[in-house]
């Protein structure tokens, strides 16, 4: 007897496996449009961000001395001596920081960017008199006339207003940029006088600070002693960094958080010159503060989705198959791919949708639409309501368990796991007594009953 092998079931299997691979294609379009828009997202905080401030990272104060550093060298055979002047750095005892950040959402199109004010950041603490000789220097070399603190600030631009600051009880005006102090590359400095032969005094220094940022703010502990206490009235904060508060309250309200940090914890001494300025990355590697959470981040959560889309893909068609298998229909490949294409443009409107209404109604509508859209085609490939109406639960299935592996992501490998081992199961179940040599799809008289 001739065989059609276009009703083998081993055909039709490779065929629809080749199908769902095919429509990985609009998977993977879709996937890089998620990234596409989740770029111009982050170009539209950009701008935002430069005309109002960037992430700021709140550094110093820190002592700067300048002195004459005498060396020789050869040239031409010859020892020539010259001389340079190098800067000296003395970072503070005690460093107390104490603010309000204030919170506001700015739109550039569809997408919300988080910036924040710094109201009346009070900074205060004290130095100890600058003793060169645990440097090695001489006293003669060092050029206290241009002694000066520099406070580290990546984005001066944030800064509404002029900053005194007060040394020992007199007031010192702030002025732009660092000077020539390489351990900060952005900031403000202000020329402190008095310190010639003040090795064993004692500098208390107070200013306070208002500044503009975005998304967050940071700090580092530049003093023997760090204490940061920060208040605000965003509820989502996000500690981050190399320590976490060692006191905090979150809210409805907003949060309040208090650092309390050591220089045990840096890998940089408490005074260095020259060429032991610590890099920037190692300054980084000590600073902490503050991320303004955005808690719902629908780009994320739609590139997530499509990772599942092959799978739900793969399932969707094995039911279709099941069908065939018991119900002796036959289904055209072109069918397959028009189911295929519903589920592909699930992601598209759930994406779509998402800029503009959020995450859980776009996934509402986005799912009952396709899960429609499927079960009013099902009822005429299926030929019967009954039919249709199965496809319909397991499509709900698919959505419902989608939502809560992406509601749930520290249990998504888990759960997603234990799901298809329990799909297999049930698929072993029902295929256990196909004579898979034997049957041929479309034909009811091959049909195959399955034992309870």
């Amino acid at each position: 007897m001739k065989v059609n092998v276009k009703n083998s079931p081993g055909f039709k299997v490779v065929f629809t496996g080749f199908l769902a691979i095919v429509l990985m294609i609009p998977l993977v379009m879709v996937r890089g449009l998620v990234r596409e828009r989740e770029s111009r997202r982050e170009e539209a905080i950009q701008e935002v961000s430069s005309r109002w401030g960037h992430p700021q990272k709140v550094s110093g104060p820190v002592l700067v001395i300048p002195y004459r550093h005498t060396y020789v060298e050869k040239v031409d055979g010859r020892n020539v001596t010259r001389t340079t002047v190098e800067n000296a750095y003395f970072l503070p005892e005690t460093v107390a920081v104490k603010g309000s950040l204030v919170p506001e959402k700015r739109s550039r199109g569809l997408y919300e960017v988080v910036l924040y004010s710094l109201r009346d950041l009070a900074v205060s603490g004290a130095f100890t008199g600058p003793n060169f000789g645990k440097l090695g220097i001489a006293g003669d070399r060092v050029l206290w006339e241009q002694a000066y603190v520099a406070v580290g600030i990546p984005d001066t631009r944030g800064i509404p207003r002029g900053v005194t600051m007060k040394w020992n009880g007199r007031e010192l005006p702030f002025h732009p940029g660092v000077k020539n102090a390489g351990i900060y590359r952005n900031g403000i400095h202000a020329p402190v006088p008095g310190l010639r032969g003040a090795a064993r005094g004692r500098f208390e220094y107070s200013f306070v600070l208002n500044l503009r940022g975005s998304s967050s703010l940071n700090f580092f502990p530049m003093g023997k002693d760090t204490s940061v206490e920060i208040d605000s009235t965003w509820p989502h904060p996000s500690f981050t960094g190399a320590y976490l508060p060692s006191k905090r309250r979150v809210g409805d309200d907003g949060f309040r958080a208090h650092w309390e940090v050591s220089h045990f914890g840096r890998n940089f001494a408490q005074e260095f010159a020259g060429g032991e300025v610590p890099s920037q990355e190692e300054l980084d590697a000590s600073s902490f503060g503050v991320r303004l959470f955005m808690p719902v981040d629908f780009y994320q959560k739609c590139e997530r989705a499509v990772k599942y889309g092959f799978l739900f893909i793969s399932l969707t068609f094995l039911a279709f198959f099941l069908f065939e298998l018991f119900n002796g229909l036959s289904i055209h490949p072109f069918q397959y791919l028009m189911v295929g294409f519903a589920m592909c443009l699930f992601y598209l409107l759930f994406l779509a949708l998402s800029e503009h209404i959020g995450f859980l109604p776009s996934y509402a509508i986005a799912s009952c639409a396709v899960m429609a859209l499927i079960t009013g085609y099902s009822a005429k490939v299926l030929g019967t309501h009954r039919r249709a109406g199965a496809m319909f639960g397991l499509l709900f299935g698919l959505y419902s368990v989608l939502f809560v592996l992406l509601e749930n992501e520290d249990y998504a490998l888990l759960m997603g796991a234990g799901i298809l081992f329990a799909i297999l199961a049930g698929v072993m179940y029902l295929t256990r007594n196909v004579d898979w040599y034997r049957i041929r799809l479309g034909h009811r008289e091959a049909e195959t009953a399955v034992d309870g």
